[in-house]
Order: C-alpha cells, then structure tokens, then sequence
C-alpha cells in the first residue's frame, strides 16, 4: 500500500509533494481537481511565496554575517597587535601583574567566542587598558583603548545589522515548516477523499506521489552473522 510523505520530513520535501499532486490533479480535472484545489492550492501557493522570500533572505543573512565575521577578524588582528605592543613597551616581561590585569587569560579571551558579543569584552579590555597603573603604559595607554574601541564600535554596528536580518531568516523558516505541516495534513485529507472517490491505492498514488518507507531515509538492513565455524 502507498504512503503519503510523513509529517516529519523535510518542507521541501512535503512541498515537493504537494505541488506534484496539485499539479497531477489539475491534469485529470473534474471533481480530484476541484478536491485538489480546495485541499492543497492555498498551502502550495504559500509555500511558494515563502519559498521566494527564503531565498531572498538567506542571501541577506549572507552577506550580514560575512560581513560581521570581516570586522570579527579586525577586531582580533587589533587586539592581537595591542597586545603585543603592551608587552614590548613593557620590556617583554616573562610575568607581570599588570599585563595580566590587561589581558586576562590571554588574548584568545579577548577574541574567541560570539562575534555579536566580543565588542562588549572590548569594551572591558579598553577600560583595563586606561586603569593600568604600570609607569611606561602611561603615554600611551589612551591611544591603545582608543583603537580598541573604534574596532569595538565597527563590529557592534554590524552586528546591529545582522540580527534583524536574521530574525527574520528565523521567523521565514518557522513559517516555512508550519505551512509544511498544514501541506503534509491537506495531503492525508485528499487521499482520503480519493478513497471516498472508489479509488484503489495503485489510482490515488499516480496522482499523490508514493513516499518511499521511511520517508526516504534509507533501511538499514542488518548484515547476517556468520556461520560458526565446522569443527
């Protein structure tokens, strides 16, 4: 007996689907459909519309995360060359108090992690910068806090960019695998109606596409164990 496409696979899956029996059913005409029609049509269109806006969105979030992670990897290379800077003014220390109440941790701290929260760490790392109390730190400490922040603030403006952006990437694909679900649904119901039309399994599944089992994901068929060995 055939299968409908299960509600746990993908959308583009359900959607393929569902297009494929709107547009067999359209073929036959009449009352499967009328049927169609009035089951899937709504759905199916939806899908298509957030189909396009998907991909609209997706190139978006593209480009405004690739452009995040660009100032991510000046923020990094700054504070990296800041942190160098320190420790040869500093005369190179092997330990020291003050380079370690700068760089807590090291500068992998200060550079690894979210890139939409690393400027709020930069902030922190300025503000060590300006309290340090080491003598040769003095005539240049505000310059050092000070690129530490202009590349603090070109990374929380991109990042400002990027989470709209991606929110509504977000909300697109909730959309998406809602109306999916309502498409899987509209699916059962009309081959049930095709049923309550007298059509044998063969009949409804050259119109609604026969889901392989599983859904696709294939049987795993374990290997037979080998015969024992003939003493």
């Amino acid at each position: 007996m055939g299968s409908v496409v299960g509600r746990s696979a993908s959308p583009d899956r359900i959607k393929d689907a569902a297009s494929k029996t709107l547009t067999n059913a359209r073929a036959r005409g009449g009352e499967i459909q009328s049927l169609a029609e009035s089951r899937l049509a709504e759905t199916v269109g939806a899908l298509d519309t957030n189909e396009q806006q998907l991909t609209d969105a997706r190139a978006k979030d593209d480009a405004a995360h690739a452009a995040l992670l660009a100032r991510d990897e000046e923020s990094d290379l700054e504070i990296a060359t800041v942190g160098d800077e320190i420790w040869n003014v500093m005369g190179r220390p092997a330990q020291s108090v003050d380079y370690d109440l700068i760089f807590a941790g090291g500068k992998k701290t200060w550079t690894e992690g979210d890139p939409a929260k690393q400027p709020h760490l930069m902030g922190v790392l300025a503000g060590n910068i300006r309290n340090t109390k080491h003598p040769k730190l003095a005539a240049r400490k505000e310059e050092w806090a000070g690129r530490i922040e202009k590349k603090a603030t070109a990374q929380t403006e991109a990042a400002t960019m990027a989470d709209p952006i991606h929110a509504r990437l977000t909300g697109l694909t909730m959309q998406r695998r809602s109306v999916a679900d309502l498409a899987q649904l509209a699916l059962t119901r009309f081959k049930r109606d095709l049923k309550n039309l007298g059509m044998s399994e063969a009949q409804i599944h050259e119109i609604i596409p026969d889901a392989p089992a599983g859904n696709g994901t294939p049987v795993v068929v374990p290997a037979p164990a080998p015969a024992p060995a003939t003493p």
